[in-house]
């Protein structure tokens, strides 16, 4: 494994003066004056636009989810009076959702299948456990992870990922040791994600009909798959040998160092089929959206007009038209001093994958814009353990 080389755009114009690629659209307009909302963040996006957000009510707290298309909003339901929150994990391209709920009055917390405006709750592995859920794929295939037994903070069971489907919940085990965590699933049904081994390190899987499988990592104890394409491109984060954790692209058998995660607490890598990857790399100490692609990785801030009036803060999902699901921090004006989900459209169609160039041996531009703001907004855990 060779680590990708970061240069800065200013030493190699044709970058530095691209033109803008994205147009912002706020994913608040309504919420704000209408519910009292305190923040928002946008947390996944499908292939017809629909994005999942999530907003924080003002006067009770409680972190609403709601979906986006088109400029229309529409309100996922509570099912119960003592949810505290929910937010929406997947919404696959027939709008069904993977949506995780915790409680006001306890610490469990369950994750559903929504469809046709109701809930289908995903079966606990062992009675009365928590469930999280992560992933949806286009055949209905959810994944996630389960408690093996009664959740308790002190003592916490051990938690093993599964696959739900047509109403049954099937434990896929670990590498040999004690957790495991299903965090992403293409349309073909292989599974990536995150497990103990024997020997107690958190290592990446992939999981298919022949077993789950060790991926490896780029050098060091600890590596988490997140996402998967149709193409069996892999996206996670893993140590290198001084024990820094980077984002890694594993393409044609090869894990890829795209460069240093900002924090494992703040969004996750995602890639859609074209290869397009979004992340949060931390670039002198800030953490800092980019896009990566055909070898080279550019900070997202670069690609839209300033006058915009927006400073992104994360970005959690692009779909296969190169939309990106994000979060951005409004600098007055229309969308005022909060945080709120944002949907980044491309001015141009996404290239099919038979353009991209091939992978580069090592070799990645980084774009690097040194303005950044360093507030961070609020958001739910990508489901990360620690080794």
């Amino acid at each position: 494994m060779l680590p990708f080389l970061l240069i800065s755009a200013f030493a190699l114009p044709g970058v530095a003066q691209a033109q803008y690629q994205y147009t912002p659209v706020s994913l608040a307009t309504g919420i704000i004056s209408l519910y009292g909302a305190e923040y928002g963040s946008a947390t996944t996006i499908n292939n017809n636009g629909t994005v999942g957000v999530v907003y924080r009510i003002e006067e009770t707290w409680y972190d609403q989810a709601y979906t986006w298309k088109n400029g229309q909003f529409s309100f996922i339901p509570r099912i119960q009076g003592k949810i505290y929150n929910h937010y929406i994990t997947g919404i696959n391209d027939a709008g069904n959702m993977a949506v995780n709920f915790n409680m006001f009055d306890t610490t469990t917390g369950q994750g559903h299948f929504f469809t046709h405006n109701d809930y289908l709750k995903v079966p606990d592995l062992v009675y009365q456990a928590t469930t999280r859920v992560n992933a949806i794929n286009n055949n209905d295939m959810v994944v996630g992870d389960g408690g093996m037994g009664f959740d308790d903070w002190s003592n916490p069971p051990p938690r093993h990922a599964f696959i739900y489907q047509n109403g049954t919940s099937t434990d896929l085990g670990t590498l040999g040791g004690k957790d495991s965590y299903a965090m992403g699933v293409n349309d073909a049904g292989t599974v990536v994600g995150g497990s103990h081994t024997t020997a107690g390190a958190m290592r990446a899987f992939t999981y298919d009909a022949t077993g789950m499988h060790e991926m490896g990592t780029l050098g060091g104890a600890y590596s988490m798959a997140h996402d998967i394409n149709e193409h069996g491109d892999i996206v996670g984060v893993s140590d290198t040998a001084d024990g820094v954790r980077h984002v890694f692209l594993y393409s044609g058998g090869t894990m890829h160092d795209l460069g240093v995660w900002n924090d494992y607490q703040w969004g996750k890598p995602d890639i859609n089929d074209s290869g397009q990857v979004v992340t949060i790399l931390k670039i002198n100490g800030v953490a800092t959206p980019v896009l990566y692609q055909n070898g080279t990785t550019t900070v997202l801030s670069t690609l839209i007009d300033p006058a915009a009036g927006v400073d992104l803060m994360r970005v959690d999902a692009i779909n296969d038209h190169g939309q990106i699901a994000a979060t951005a921090c409004g600098q007055g004006g229309a969308y005022g001093e909060g945080c709120w989900g944002m949907l980044l459209n491309p001015l141009n169609p996404v290239p099919e994958p038979a353009t991209w160039g091939m992978l580069g041996a090592g070799l990645g531009v980084l774009a690097y814009c040194g303005r950044r703001r360093s507030k961070q907004a609020g958001g739910q855990s990508d489901g990360t353990a620690s080794a």
